[in-house]
């Protein structure tokens, strides 16, 4: 343990006291005490900022927590598994994917509670795990070293070498706005993908590594059953306009290989930080800037998917009227990065279409309007049949993704 003395200079005809900053090496926690006997813990989420959001993989508000197929995209990052986590393929074939509870058997070597799970099935392929970082996060990050550390291992098939690294939107590209092809070519084995126009990979410090090997632009980890911590340092670019972190396979992943995440950080500084997770609300509201919904959280959006959550407003005017709702109003729980994109569901049938729920039938025309990052307008057309009064509902789902 070691301790830091802080002497207070007394004021004339007072008496000076002491108080002391001290680390803890059995529990790594820095205390600081007052000469009053107050003791304040600082925990390394107020010493150290980590940029990335859901780092922790708990938050899934998009799926179900069970192993799911997904159609996958050989060069869009799509974010529709886990939040703020994008996936692109190297064969679109079916892939996997799955929120690891360890709550109930406990795994050696994490802390964290929740793991990632990407898995390739029916064919070989390459993967491709990135989160963006909006530039109002990193713009000061410029020219600055920043540490990247994850926690990585496989459950099947062979020992395998997966890639970690930072690629930049350069200079001259759009800040918040990566181009729609991400990954042009994922290229064979032991060859890096090609990243989509003005993305580049930025090459990693040949000092502090983690476990990890500099190979070109990009830190080779070798990962095997266990986990383990792999990082390393980048000294980053004056005038990148947004970072993406990425985790990719060096090798072809084989039919039913699997690749496994957690403990993710990216902090400013050369250190090796202890993973320390963050409050889940907190976690949820970060993620909801860029993703959020009306179901309840462990519902995966859908149509005919029941009311609960959803937003219920009485009818306004009788009768097949565009005006039934009269613009019935949306409010987000958290205000978003920018205005979304919203995707409307019948809770109590197959369209999207306002439902009145009094007469069990559907609109005949819903759409969202005045959407704004704080909320939106929902207007339906109604049938000859209903009256002022009766109960409808419609869910949705609101996306600002980068």
């Amino acid at each position: 343990m070691g301790v830091l003395k802080l002497v207070e200079e007394a004021e004339e005809g007072a008496v000076a006291s002491q108080g002391i900053i001290q680390y803890l090496t059995s529990s790594k926690y820095i205390t600081a005490k007052l000469a009053s006997g107050i003791l304040s813990l600082l925990s390394h989420s107020r010493l150290q900022k980590n940029y990335l959001y859901n780092a922790g993989f708990a938050v899934r508000q998009k799926v179900a927590a069970a192993l799911t197929s997904f159609t996958g995209s050989t060069t869009v990052r799509q974010v529709i598994t886990i939040d703020r986590w994008g996936h692109t393929t190297g064969n679109a074939t079916t892939p996997q994917f799955q929120q690891v509870d360890t709550n109930a058997t406990i795994e050696a070597g994490i802390t964290a509670r929740y793991y990632a799970l990407w898995k390739q099935i029916t064919n070989a392929a390459k993967i491709c795990v990135s989160q963006v970082i909006p530039c109002d996060d990193c713009l000061h990050l410029r020219g600055k070293k920043v540490r990247l550390q994850i926690k990585l291992r496989k459950s099947v098939g062979a020992d395998k070498i997966i890639c970690i690294g930072i690629v930049q939107l350069t200079s001259v590209g759009t800040f918040d706005a990566l181009p729609a092809t991400f990954i042009s070519a994922f290229n064979g084995a032991g060859v890096d993908p090609t990243f989509g126009t003005n993305l580049a990979l930025i090459a990693p410090d040949a000092d502090k590594l983690d476990n990890t090997t500099v190979v070109g632009n990009k830190l080779n980890c070798a990962i095997t059953t266990a986990w383990q911590r792999f990082g390393g340092v980048f000294t980053l670019p004056t005038n990148f306009k947004n970072l993406v972190v990425v985790i990719f396979s060096n090798d072809v992943l084989a039919a039913a290989d699997d690749l496994l995440m957690t403990e993710a950080s990216l902090t400013d500084g050369q250190d090796i930080v202890d993973w320390e997770d963050k409050n889940f609300a907190i976690d949820l509201e970060e993620c909801q800037r860029f993703y959020q919904k009306s179901f309840n959280y462990g519902v995966v959006p859908a149509n005919n998917a029941g009311v609960a959550g959803s937003k219920r407003n009485s009818i306004q005017n009788a009768g097949a009227v565009a005006t039934s709702w009269n613009g019935a109003e949306i409010r987000f729980p958290v205000v978003m990065r920018a205005a979304p994109t919203m995707t409307l569901y019948n809770p109590s049938a197959a369209n999207a279409f306002v439902r009145n729920i009094t007469l069990a039938t559907d609109a005949t025309v819903t759409a969202a309007a005045n959407i704004g990052d704080a909320g939106a307008h929902v207007n339906c057309t109604g049938l000859a049949a209903w009256v002022v009064g009766n109960d409808s509902a419609i869910h949705w789902s609101a996306t600002a993704e980068l």
